[in-house]
C-alpha cells in the first residue's frame, strides 16, 4: 500500500510539473521583457496587470500596413483580416513597401501582442489576437473601422494619420463603431515639431488620440500639440519587431503610444469583459497622471494613462468623459448612417488629391467635386433620430523617428518618478506626404 500511495505522489508530481510546463499561461507568466522594454517598469505589467489579464478573448484590430502573422513571435495570434487597398490577401503579409523598409504594421502588432518566442521582445497583451486590416488611404481606413466591429473587434488601433478634418465617412464608421462596443485608438501626429496640422483620425469624434512620452514622461518633441489629445503614453525609445522577425529598436512616435495603449485596453477589456466601451474610455483617462502643463494640455492631454488605477479600483467613480461627450455632441447634430451595410457606403471625395488639381487648371473639375459631395452628403442623411445631449460640430481638422538615448536619463524611471521638465521642440519643419499616411520608414517611423 506504502509502495502504491508513493507511486501516485510521484506520477501526481510528474503531471502536475508537465501541466505547469505544457500550460501557455505558466509559460507566460514566467516570461520576463526585454530591458529596454521600460514601458513594462512604467506601467507594473508584469507583477501589476499580468496576474489580472493578458488580453485572452480580446481582438485587437490593427489597421496599417498589414502584419506578418508568419513570424515565431506572432504564431497563432494573428487572425484573417484584409486588404481594403487591394481587394485581395487576408492582411498576414506585410505590405509597407511604399514607405521605405516594410515593418510599421507588425512593429505596431508586436507592441501589443508578441509573445516573445523567439526574441523575448513582449507585446504587452500576448495572449490576445490582432485582426489585421490593410488600410493606407482615407477611405480604406474608413471601410477598415466598420469591418473591425462588424468582426468582434473591441479596440481598434489606427497608428496613422492625414492632415485635415475627419471625413464624414470615417465619423459614420467611428459611429457604426462604437455602437458596436469598439474602443477606438489613434495616435496624436509627428509634426508637433513643425506645421502641427490637425489629423485624422485623432480628430474625429469618438476617437481616443494618444500623445507620446519619453522614459522621464516629458513629452516627446514632435507629439502633435492638438486639443483633441486625450492622453498620452510611452513612445520615446519604444522598439518591436520586423516583418523577419528581427527586432527593431529606438524608434519614437505617436504610432508606438496608439498601439501600447491599445494593448492596456485589450488587457482592460480582458479582466473586465462586462465594462463597455464608454466606462473604459472614462476610466483611463480618470487613471492618468498629469505630466506637462498643469491640467489639461495639448501634448499629453489629462496626462500619462495608469492601468493599474483601474485593475485596482483606484479611480473615481464618477468624471468627465471629454471623447464621448464631443462624440455625444456630434451625433445629436448628425444624421449618421451609422447601419448602411459596408458595400453600400459611397466613397467619399479626396480632399487630399483635389488639392493637386489647382495646379492643372482645374477650379471647374473642383467645382463640380464640391457639388457631387453635396449631393452624397445629402442621400446619406436619413429618417434616424438623433442621439445624446448637446450641440457642436466637429472641428477641422500617428508616428515615430529614431531616438538615441539622452545623456543623464534615468532608463527605466522609477516607479512613480515625476517628470522633470519638458523638451524643447527641435528640428528643421517636415511636411507630410500629400494624400498618404505617415507610416514611418526607418528615417521617420
Amino acid at each position: 500500500m506504502r509502495r502504491w500511495s508513493r507511486a501516485v505522489v510521484r506520477s501526481t508530481l510528474a503531471l502536475a510539473v508537465l501541466g505547469a510546463v505544457a500550460s501557455p499561461g505558466a509559460a507566460a507568466a514566467d516570461s520576463r521583457p526585454l530591458p529596454e522594454q521600460w514601458w513594462f517598469s512604467t506601467w507594473g505589467v508584469n507583477d501589476k496587470l499580468w496576474p489580472k489579464a493578458k488580453g485572452q478573448g480580446v481582438t485587437v484590430a490593427v489597421s496599417d500596413t498589414g502584419v506578418q502573422g508568419d513570424i515565431p513571435d506572432m504564431s497563432g495570434a494573428v487572425l484573417p483580416g484584409t486588404d481594403l487597398e487591394t481587394g485581395s490577401g487576408d492582411g498576414r503579409t506585410d505590405k509597407n513597401s511604399s514607405f521605405g523598409e516594410p515593418g510599421h504594421g507588425t512593429h505596431m502588432a508586436s507592441l501589443i501582442a508578441s509573445q516573445g518566442k523567439s526574441t523575448r521582445f513582449l507585446g504587452v497583451a500576448p495572449e490576445a489576437k490582432i485582426l489585421p486590416i490593410v488600410a493606407q488611404t482615407g477611405p480604406s481606413i474608413a471601410k477598415g473601422i466598420r469591418y473591425a466591429a462588424d468582426r468582434g473587434a473591441k479596440v481598434i488601433n489606427l497608428s496613422q494619420a492625414l492632415p485635415g478634418a475627419c471625413p464624414t465617412d470615417m465619423q459614420e464608421a467611428i459611429h457604426h463603431a462604437l455602437g458596436r462596443d469598439a474602443v477606438i485608438i489613434a495616435g496624436a501626429g509627428n509634426d508637433g515639431h513643425a506645421s502641427n496640422p490637425s489629423m485624422y483620425p485623432a480628430n474625429c469624434r469618438g476617437v481616443l488620440s494618444v500623445g507620446a512620452v519619453d522614459p522621464q514622461f516629458r513629452p516627446w518633441q514632435k507629439t502633435e500639440k492638438q486639443p483633441y489629445v486625450k492622453v498620452a503614453a510611452p513612445g520615446v525609445q519604444v522598439g518591436g519587431l520586423d516583418p523577419e522577425g528581427k527586432i527593431v529598436r529606438n524608434f519614437s512616435g505617436t504610432s508606438q503610444a496608439s498601439a501600447l495603449t491599445a494593448g492596456m485596453v485589450a488587457l482592460i477589456r480582458s479582466r473586465y469583459p462586462e465594462m463597455k466601451n464608454r466606462e473604459v474610455v472614462r476610466q483611463l483617462i480618470a487613471s492618468a497622471l498629469d505630466v506637462d502643463a498643469r491640467g489639461k494640455d495639448d501634448r499629453t492631454g489629462y496626462g500619462i494613462i495608469r492601468p493599474n488605477r483601474i485593475f485596482i479600483g483606484d479611480v473615481p467613480k464618477t468624471s468627465a468623459n471629454p471623447v464621448f461627450d464631443e462624440y455625444d455632441r456630434w451625433a445629436a447634430n448628425h444624421k449618421p448612417d451609422a447601419e448602411k451595410p459596408l458595400k453600400e457606403i459611397e466613397t467619399p471625395i479626396a480632399w487630399d488629391a483635389v488639392a493637386y488639381l489647382g495646379g492643372l487648371g482645374g477650379a471647374a473639375v473642383i467645382a463640380v467635386a464640391v457639388v457631387g459631395f453635396m449631393a452624397m452628403r445629402k442621400k446619406r442623411q436619413g429618417p434616424r433620430p438623433a442621439t445624446g445631449p448637446g450641440q457642436g460640430m466637429p472641428p477641422a481638422g500617428f508616428g515615430g523617428a529614431p531616438y538615441p538615448p539622452q545623456g543623464g536619463q534615468q532608463y527605466p524611471p522609477q516607479p512613480g518618478q515625476f517628470p522633470q521638465q519638458p523638451q524643447t521642440p527641435q528640428g528643421a519643419p517636415q511636411a507630410p506626404p500629400p494624400g498618404r499616411p505617415q507610416f514611418h520608414p526607418p528615417q521617420d517611423r
